[in-house]
């Protein structure tokens, strides 16, 4: 018989996991590109197991009373990155590389409803991954009259030259905002250029992006 791969052997710290009178335990799946959270759903130990063991993330549904692999029905996989238990034993935390909504009403995640407080100001984290989906399925249509599908079929000398054109347009912009009594709105016009470039740099080289997030990691 072959051995079966390293993920396989049960972590220690599954007899830490606290389950509720019901058997279950919440998790809370978040991307593990962007650090959207996506959804929350119930596992229970058989689930919890399954999980591990496939890297798809199972579920338990209150509801219907039975298992369910994330994406089985829809096609919007998750596959697990890495699974963390909070300080109490009681929650636990996914990280996964989603595949289309995570959403059940088709949304990216289960809080893109109107319901609940607005924040304040953007959030860059959830704004470039927005513009990251964006580009993404840009490449996927390549609808006519797009400047994003004009850059993709560029290929990576295209986008590239606008990433070094965009970088020194933000150097110029950061020193007139020295000279302007601190006025940075065209720095940060300027700013979103290069990275919206950037982004499309990256779709055209065909990087993951978790590398880039793993490779910033590492210099922290």
């Amino acid at each position: 018989m072959s051995e079966q791969p390293a993920w396989n052997a049960r972590p220690a710290w599954l007899a830490n996991v606290q389950y509720n009178e019901q058997g279950l335990v919440p998790c809370i799946v978040q991307d593990r590109t962007t650090s959207e959270v996506l959804m929350m759903a119930w596992m229970n130990q058989d689930t919890l197991h399954a999980t591990l063991d496939s890297r798809d993330m199972t579920y338990f549904s209150r509801s219907r009373n039975k298992h369910w692999r994330k994406g089985e029905e829809s096609g919007n996989t998750q596959h697990l990155h890495s699974l963390h238990l909070d300080c109490d034993g009681d929650a636990l935390l996914a990280l996964v590389d989603q595949k289309g909504p995570a959403c059940h009403l088709n949304n990216t995640t289960c809080w893109d409803s109107q319901d609940g407080e607005r924040s304040v100001g953007g959030q860059p984290r959830v704004v470039l991954a927005e513009l990251l989906r964006v580009i993404q399925q840009r490449d996927i249509d390549r609808p006519e009259g797009s400047y994003t599908t004009t850059l993709l079929k560029g290929g990576v000398d295209r986008s590239g030259k606008k990433v070094g054109e965009e970088a020194t347009e933000v150097v110029i912009a950061a020193k007139n905002a020295i000279f302007s009594n601190g006025d940075t709105d065209e720095l940060a016009e300027e700013s979103a250029d290069l990275l919206y470039h950037l982004l499309v740099l990256w779709q055209s080289a065909g990087i993951e992006h978790h590398k880039i997030a793993d490779a910033l990691r590492r210099r922290r």
